[in-house]
């Protein structure tokens, strides 16, 4: 059998590898640079059969899956870490209509009675989720 043309190999090179942008399955895009690389090769030393072709493409890809896979893997999926304490846990806040006024967002004061404090500048000891734990001046 003859051997797939240059034109052909770098079409499903190219093919391959947007089939990856569309599916995302981080599986596919070896094959799509293999079958490249297979187009290169042949451009230069032309390969004597298809099957020799194939053969190469399908180890080329797996030898570039096993290499590059797990850091390529985890620099794409890196998660950012971020804390969830982004509200400064001490300062000052105001109370307004029974709730604390801390930051731009309103917490409910668990550690007192604030319903005579209402437009008073409190400091703020401890912010937890949506408490918030405070001392009048």
């Amino acid at each position: 059998m003859d051997s797939l043309s240059v034109t052909l190999l770098f079409s499903l090179g190219i093919f391959f590898t947007f089939l990856e942008v569309i599916l995302y399955s981080f599986f596919i895009i070896w094959f799509g640079i293999a079958f490249l690389v297979v187009a290169i090769i042949e451009f230069f030393f032309p390969l004597p059969s298809i099957w020799v072709q194939l053969s190469l493409v399908v180890v080329i890809a797996v030898v570039l899956f096993l290499a590059f896979y797990k850091p390529l893997k985890s620099f794409v999926n890196k998660s950012q870490n971020f804390s969830n304490d982004f509200i400064k846990q001490h300062g000052k806040g105001i109370i307004k209509n029974n709730m604390l006024n801390y930051q731009g967002s309103y917490f409910k004061v668990v550690d007192c009675d604030i319903s005579a404090l209402d437009g008073t500048e409190v400091e703020v000891i401890k912010i937890d989720k949506n408490n918030a734990w405070i001392k009048n001046e």
